[in-house]
């Protein structure tokens, strides 16, 4: 039996402040009530496929549709540009994570620190690092996750689920945001 909101790997071990399950719908109105939200993809991005379709596409149309800046992590911004996406900023994940616990950094765009990080296709070990890191040291932030697997140290994650699920889950999210 899958825990809905246990951590995905045993050994992520919060602490007392734990994420909330998310729903599509909580995501999209956190994302449009957001002023200044960023959407970091990570490579999972072009390595998972539900149901033919790339996650990579379901970034793109999140992104679109929220119209969120965009970091392309890892190795994806040949994913978008492959796809005829400009993505706002490329860099290691780790350096995005240092960037957004500087309460002085003006954001990708310049226009001032962000105040909500939506991730997806971020690999799960180093992923929960970072929103440690975050939910420690950038507490003006609320971080939430598209990804498949429960993520405690976010504020808030979609729970953990099964690919068809998943896919309802971004369909939805993706409905919500036009």
């Amino acid at each position: 039996m899958v825990l809905k909101d246990a951590p995905w790997q045993i050994g992520n071990i919060p602490g007392p402040k734990q994420a909330k399950i998310l729903t599509p719908l909580g995501a999209a109105k956190m994302i449009k009530r957001a002023k200044r939200p960023l959407f970091i993809v990570g490579s999972l991005a072009l390595e998972t496929e539900l149901n033919g379709k790339s996650l990579m596409d379901y970034a793109i149309e999140i992104a679109n549709g929220g119209r969120i800046p965009v970091v392309a992590v890892a190795h994806t911004p040949k994913g978008f540009s492959e796809r005829g996406f400009q993505p706002d900023a490329y860099m290691p994940l780790i350096n995005i994570i240092d960037r957004l616990r500087d309460a002085d950094w003006k954001g990708v765009k310049g226009e001032g620190q962000h105040d909500l990080v939506v991730c997806l296709g971020v690999l799960y070990y180093i992923g929960s690092q970072g929103l440690s890191t975050l939910k420690h040291f950038a507490p003006w932030l609320k971080t939430i996750t598209l990804c498949r697997f429960f993520h405690p140290n976010a504020y808030m994650s979609f729970p953990n689920m099964k690919d068809e699920e998943w896919r309802r889950y971004l369909d939805e999210l993706i409905e919500e945001l036009k």
